[in-house]
């Protein structure tokens, strides 16, 4: 109504700003509402999706219903990249960020820039002082640009240039000097594969390409890092980085290369760290250095390297970010898709089968991964992705943001082609029980009724089961909640198709409050 809508709008403000509270929150690792770590994590998913149902709400308000714009196959992947799970590279970091040893007292000594060693004691000494790192990198910078080798295969050289950048954050010159340190030691193309290629590397130039921080050379020299690590294993002719070495390179026990490693990295990052993935991704494309096969099959290679829930989940939002319809490297989703990420997907979800922000994000990638794409659909079936999103209902039944996406995919699937259904080993009596369960469960939540009847009409169209709806009190439990919702439109009016179409009495409407008469 028109009055309804300032409120809404309200709503969606008060959300949106509190959304921005907790990122910070998350990003400094401090507490909201009492909330932190993992706990803060979950309740930004939650605040995420209320974000993107008021949205939805108001699209539908302002009768947005273009019959153009496409509609997925499996419709119900989120509208937002940002929605995800914020995984564990800032716990990971953390170890580079106990407090800083305070400075000697006095003036701060004088040190000679040509001398690796005493850059790197200056360094340590007054790495509380952000003003005296940035000279410190400043001078670790010019030495790696004329011997990357050295200054890579220095023991100590690495392990304080990310002690300090962890240290100082928010200090553009030191983060600045920082990056370009590491970009001219990425021109060794040994140490690219070797020293460089770890996650706590990754991490920190993912952050530095994501953020905003002033001068922008932070990013752009971070990129030209991660690009030079990226070129040395998948074209370590391309230009812009260093010869090729002139022997192999034996990679450290346990590495997975280059490639597989930023992507691990940026599974354990925030949401930041994986938004530029595909911006990285597209400029190795453009430079004729990386070929998406490559790229998806290195995707798909890091999948066995999540070990925890919370790195499980930021392989699946990640790859929600790399598979959208409107991806300018078009070729990447198919490339996903051919790979085994929708398999890789599956894979995550049963293994995490009791974690919620592991199921929810990966009933989103998984739909986004199928997209358009009958090959994705295909995949999704004989990996059995229908029942991994009935095995999500079962085990999060009071989760209603899970039950709401999940009867959106279980409704795809009736009208999928009868082979693609047994392949899949689709049955719309499933989906019609595992539907009334969630509405039963779930009788305040509107988007989840929206779905749910929404569903339910469709199942009764294309298979006509007025027995499966009508057990167990269907009929009562459709008309309970078209009286507990008398003012949504769509709930009326799906409600009122499901139960002509179960042959239920065509004069029945939904009660008014009772009135007492005194």
């Amino acid at each position: 109504t028109a009055r309804a809508m300032p409120a809404a709008d309200q709503d969606l403000a008060s959300i949106q700003a509190e959304l921005q509270s907790v990122k910070r929150a998350l990003r400094d690792g401090s507490a909201h509402l009492g909330l932190q770590g993992e706990a803060l994590q979950k309740y930004f998913l939650n605040l995420n999706e209320k974000e993107n149902l008021l949205l939805s709400r108001q699209l539908r308000s302002l009768g947005i219903n273009d019959q153009n714009h496409f509609e997925p196959l499996l419709p119900a992947a989120s509208t937002s990249a940002a929605a995800g799970y914020r995984g564990a590279l800032s716990a990971a970091a953390n170890g580079y960020c106990l407090p800083a040893r305070a400075a000697p007292a006095g003036e701060a000594k004088a040190f000679s820039r040509e001398n690796l060693e005493e850059v790197l004691v200056h360094m340590t000494e007054y790495e509380a002082v952000p003003g005296e790192c940035a000279k410190a990198l400043k001078a670790l910078s010019s030495l790696a640009y004329a011997n990357a080798k050295t200054v890579g295969e220095n023991e100590k050289a690495l392990p304080c240039l990310l002690r300090v950048l962890a240290l100082h954050h928010t200090e553009g010159m030191v983060q600045l000097t920082a990056m370009r340190a590491l970009c001219n030691m990425a021109y060794d193309q040994a140490l690219s594969l070797t020293r460089l290629a770890q996650p706590e590397v990754f991490g920190r130039l993912l952050s530095a390409m994501g953020g905003n921080a002033e001068p922008k050379d932070i990013a752009i020299k971070a990129s030209e890092a991660l690009a030079r690590i990226i070129a040395a294993e998948v074209k370590p002719d391309s230009d812009g980085g260093g010869p090729p070495p002139e022997h192999p390179v034996q990679l450290p026990p346990g590495s997975l290369g280059p490639l597989c490693g930023l992507f691990l990295a940026a599974c354990r990052g925030d949401t930041g760290s994986r938004e530029v993935v595909p911006k990285l991704l597209m400029q190795l494309s453009a430079n004729e250095v990386l070929e998406p096969k490559q790229a998806a099959e290195g995707f798909v290679r890091a999948e066995q390297e999540c070990r925890t829930p919370a790195e499980g989940a930021g392989w699946l939002a990640l790859a929600k970010v790399l598979s959208p319809a409107d991806n300018q490297w078009q070729e990447l989703p198919a490339s996903l898709v051919e790979a085994g990420a929708i398999r890789a997907a599956a894979g995550i979800l049963t293994r995490f089968i009791q974690d919620g922000a592991v199921q929810l994000t990966g009933i989103e990638a998984m739909s986004s991964l199928v997209g358009n794409r009958w090959a994705g659909l295909r995949a999704f079936a004989d990996v059995g992705g229908i029942e991994r999103v009935e095995e999500a209902m079962r085990n999060h039944l009071n989760d209603a943001t899970i039950q709401t996406k999940a009867v959106r995919a279980l409704g795809s699937g009736v009208q999928w082609p009868q082979e693609i259904q047994e392949k899949a080993r689709y049955s719309h009596r499933r989906a019609v029980e595992l539907t009334k369960t969630a509405m039963s469960q779930h009788a305040m939540e509107v988007e989840l009724q929206i779905a749910a009847l929404e569903a339910l009409a469709k199942y009764l169209e294309k298979t006509k089961c007025v027995t499966e709806i009508r057990e167990g009190g269907g009929e009562g439990l459709v008309k309970m909640m078209m009286t507990s919702h008398q003012s949504n439109a769509k709930i009326q009016q799906n409600g009122k198709a499901v139960l002509n179409g179960i042959g239920a009495d065509p004069s029945w409407q939904p009660k008014s409050p009772a009135t007492h008469v005194a």
